[in-house]
């Protein structure tokens, strides 16, 4: 059995339960042309990148997809505003990154947002600093986001653990795809509001981050 010496949390829907903020802001920046997408046609969307986001919400509302960066540029202004509401943590983070730091386990964030939506998002909304862990990588930090394994690639680089003996917490297809492109266990964690149905790639679901399974670490 593979003695697992580091945990990558994944943000949106595993850490703070802000996936349905995303697709709020996607809402307001469509209003003006008389659109909304429904969360039925996004929820397949959640964890693909910025550009593969806005390309397939503007062709599913029927506008053009040539005015995808037009939008994304857009995007960040109105999303950091909503972002930076008070929130909590999901049920569960507290005590574990409690448990792993007592325990001397490194832990890193690998977020497909951007650093500035991870500062609004923990250090401004649920008033937990960055620095709370080990290291923490955004997707302007690597040149491919999820699926590609790079942000996880990046996060165990920056821990100084091999990647196969991390473990990856994850909420979308994208991102345990990612987790397990770079060779690590890849849990998905159902507790968010936006929770999917069991990811058959997945190593373990769990629903909740209480149920946690502490004995794969090794300090």
């Amino acid at each position: 059995m593979t003695a697992y010496r580091a945990v990558i949390f994944d943000m949106d829907g595993v850490l703070v339960d802000s996936e349905p903020v995303f697709f709020e802001a996607v809402n307001e920046l469509l209003k003006p042309a008389g659109k909304r997408i429904q969360w039925e046609d996004y929820q397949h969307l959640l964890g693909s990148t910025m550009s593969h986001t806005w390309r397939s919400v503007l062709e599913t509302v029927g506008l053009d997809v040539e005015h995808a960066p037009r939008y994304i540029e857009a995007y960040g202004d109105t999303l950091l505003d909503l972002l930076r509401r008070p929130r909590s943590l999901i049920v569960g983070v507290d005590p574990l990154i409690a448990d792993l730091k007592r325990q001397g386990i490194p832990i890193a964030v690998a977020t497909a947002s951007r650093l500035a939506w991870a500062e609004a998002v923990l250090g401004e909304g649920a008033g937990v600093p960055l620095d709370t862990f080990d290291a923490v990588v955004s997707r302007e930090q690597v040149e491919n986001g999820k699926p590609a394994p790079d942000l996880y690639l990046q996060a165990a680089s920056l821990l100084s653990v091999p990647a196969e003996q991390c473990v990856a917490i994850e909420d979308t297809i994208p991102g345990i795809a990612s987790a397990k492109a770079a060779g690590m266990y890849a849990i998905q964690v159902r507790a968010s509001s936006t929770a999917l149905p069991p990811i058959e790639e997945a190593d373990a679901v769990i629903d909740s981050l209480e149920q946690f399974p502490l004995e794969l670490l090794t300090p």
